[in-house]
């Protein structure tokens, strides 16, 4: 059974995916409510820099120890 401070920090980086996740589909919607060519693309730009946060939370969750995995 995991410890409390692995609980916790599993915790948080389901948290910061979740968050990250809302976070690409607002600027989605965001960029389907707009015909500017420029916002769109600045959208675009916001959505590429959440999936590479995601992926580096998600290579941080694989480095960090935890029991019970």
């Amino acid at each position: 059974m995991p410890d409390a401070a692995s609980r916790r920090r599993e915790a948080e980086i389901a948290e910061v995916t979740r968050t990250l996740a809302a976070a690409r589909c607002a600027a989605r919607l965001a960029g389907l409510g707009t015909g500017e060519f420029m916002v769109r693309e600045l959208l675009l730009g916001v959505i590429e820099q959440i999936n590479r946060a995601e992926r580096a939370v998600s290579r941080l969750s694989r480095l960090l120890p935890s029991q019970g995995r």
